[in-house]
């Protein structure tokens, strides 16, 4: 079974391999009113440079950013977790990142610290360029605020 980093990086390489096809594949998509792009955790901690870095990972923002134009409706989300959280290696004495730990619910795999909510880390790449992006989800486990909805531009407020 592929663990998080082993899929992040595999996504990174897909995405890489196909950039020539992803523009035709891109030209190729035709949503509607009713469809929306779900642009999930580009996040700096998963971006060169980032404590989780997925390989030439920017690479695909590019791409995002081509595909969103043509959508009315997008969601992003955010990877965030609280400092000091459970699946961090740090937690744990004498652990690295990527062992495994034996938790109540079951075999939990160590990560480096990443993400942490209220960091540079946590946010979203600065390259995204999707202004009409509506919604912002984050995936956080408790005790973690929210998720935030931002209005469209031009929107009534509600």
């Amino acid at each position: 079974m592929l663990d998080r980093r082993q899929f992040l990086a595999g996504l990174g390489t897909v995405a890489i391999a196909t950039g020539s096809a992803n523009q035709l594949w891109a030209a190729a998509i035709k949503p509607d009113e009713a469809s929306a792009l779900l642009v999930i955790d580009v996040q700096n901690c998963f971006l060169p440079g980032g404590s989780l870095a997925v390989k030439e990972g920017d690479q695909v923002v590019p791409v995002i950013n081509r595909i969103a134009k043509g959508f009315a409706n997008v969601v992003l989300t955010q990877d965030w977790h609280t400092p000091g959280h459970v699946s961090f290696a740090t937690s744990h004495d004498g652990k690295k990142p990527f062992e495994t730990v034996d938790l109540k619910y079951g075999k939990q795999v160590l990560w480096p610290d990443h993400c942490v909510q209220g960091t540079e880390g946590a946010g979203l790449s600065k390259e995204l360029a999707i202004p009409q992006a509506a919604l912002s989800k984050s995936t956080a486990t408790p005790p973690s605020p929210r998720p935030t909805a931002r209005p469209r531009p031009g929107s009534p407020p509600t």
